[in-house]
């Protein structure tokens, strides 16, 4: 061998023992897309509305909150991106509660904390059903008495409205509880002077969330409660008042706490939302699906039964075509799919079902390349040339034609991946990693096999 063979030799020595130590130690850290692992697929339709209009930015600081709730959450390797000029697509791999993820990232998160000035102080009684009752006259009595109420409690949130016309800045919303609305005044202090929330139990052990306020938050949380002693403070979520407890006595500090109804897991999504901040404007759910885990395994196991098979009838037709020389082909097929694997671990990239199939294509154009590096080196064995100097002169006229096919179709790889999204841009990935493997398995890993056997007096392409 010359020095530029051996140089050859030891690049492909290198890289292959470099790849196989890299997928060994990593081989757990490869992510698996939503279709393979599972998970929630929601689109954010964000809407135009007088109290948030759509601006320039909007959509961008949208994609921070969420990103910043979603980091929050746990969720390992979401993909958050914009789709079209007011819709953003979010993938969840692995969430198994995607109503919980759903609430997350779809609710504006919009506290105040509001006087409250009077309300209906009631909740909607539970409506009859007849099976409760021994008689049918029990159960028209029943229901009577429930229209009543019900009539009292129209009645009553209507005066409410009412009334709130004629004050300033006030507000009627609902209780979480059915039924009960409050006549609230104007905001003492907003969310934007929260600096911290925290999931925190209360002295009674139920579940709330701590907050913690800036200088000027703590200056007026102080100053609405020190003039509200005896009177009912409501924090309102989204225009919900979530609690309304009377105010014992001063509070200073720039601390409180919400309790409530809460479960912990509740408790610790309220807590994210407040602390990744609102939403910057409405949104609304245009696309919601889930994929479980169980069909996510069954698309690995599909898939993976899929690639192994085109692989093996790849491999099989090489050997079956040129022989024992179609194992230099078969070597450079493998350490494909080898740098594959050790790239998308490198980059961090998700693998998709459209991704095993950009994997399999590129098998299929590895599998050209060498058919074509043959064909070249068989027209110049027919010249007249050394086994050598036709090896060398066919591996240079491939190489334009292995170039340029790779090259072109590397391009619309790249605007798959730039302009797609989910499973469009998972294939893409694994077509430009497995485009830039198979080219260098065929320029390299084929030439430094194919050289070894011509040392070794072997006939690489029969004339």
């Amino acid at each position: 061998m010359n020095r530029s063979d051996k140089m050859r030799f030891w690049l492909v020595l290198i890289v292959v023992v470099g790849a196989l130590c890299y997928a060994y130690l990593n081989k757990d850290n490869l992510n698996l897309g939503l279709d393979l692992k599972g998970g929630a697929h929601i689109v954010l339709q964000a809407k135009d509305t007088p109290e948030n209009p759509l601006r320039d930015d909007s959509i961008d600081r949208l994609l921070a909150v969420l990103r910043n709730r979603i980091d929050q959450y746990g969720v390992a390797e979401p993909i958050i991106q914009k789709s079209g000029a007011d819709r953003i697509i979010v993938d969840l791999p692995g969430i198994q509660d995607p109503a919980a993820a759903l609430e997350l990232i779809g609710r504006t998160a919009q506290m105040d904390f509001r006087e409250v000035i009077d309300s209906t102080g009631r909740n909607l009684p539970v409506e009859p059903q007849r099976r409760n009752y021994d008689s049918d006259i029990q159960f028209v009595n029943a229901q009577e008495r429930w229209k009543e109420e019900l009539a009292k409690l129209t009645n009553a949130s209507a005066d409410l409205i009412t009334r709130s016309k004629t004050l300033e800045n006030s507000l009627v919303a609902p209780a979480e509880d059915p039924g009960t609305f409050y006549l609230l005044g104007p905001v003492v202090l907003s969310g934007k002077d929260l600096v911290n929330a925290e999931m925190a139990p209360d002295s009674l052990g139920r579940m709330g969330v701590s907050l913690e306020f800036n200088s000027e938050g703590a200056r007026l949380f102080e100053e609405a409660t020190g003039r509200m002693v005896g009177k009912q403070l409501a924090i309102v979520l989204d225009n919900v008042v979530i609690s309304a407890p009377v105010v014992q006595d001063r509070i200073s500090g720039g601390r409180a706490q919400i309790t409530g109804r809460f479960t912990a897991d509740e408790a610790g999504r309220l807590a994210i939302m407040l602390k990744a901040g609102a939403l910057p404007v409405a949104v609304e759910i245009a696309e919601n699906r889930s994929v479980g885990p169980s069909l996510g395994a069954d698309s690995v196991r599909q898939g993976l039964q899929a690639g192994l098979f085109g692989a093996a009838m790849v491999l099989v037709f090489m050997l079956i075509y040129y022989q024992f020389r179609g194992l230099a082909a078969d070597v450079a097929l493998a350490v494909t799919v080898l740098l594959i694997f050790a790239g998308l671990l490198a980059f961090n990239a998700t693998l998709t079902l459209p991704g095993i199939a950009g994997i399999i294509l590129t098998l299929g154009m590895a599998v050209d390349g060498n058919v074509l590096i043959y064909e070249r080196v068989r027209e110049e064995l027919n010249t007249g040339k050394t086994p050598m100097a036709a090896l060398d002169s066919g591996f240079r006229k491939a190489l334009v034609t292995i170039l340029d096919s790779n090259i072109t179709t590397l391009i619309a790889a790249l605007v798959l991946f730039y302009f797609g999204s989910g499973s469009v841009r998972g294939f893409g990935v694994t077509l430009s990693v497995g485009l830039v493997a198979s080219v260098f398995a065929n320029v390299v890993v084929t030439r430094a096999i194919l050289q070894l056997f011509v040392k070794r007096g072997k006939e690489v392409v029969r004339r």
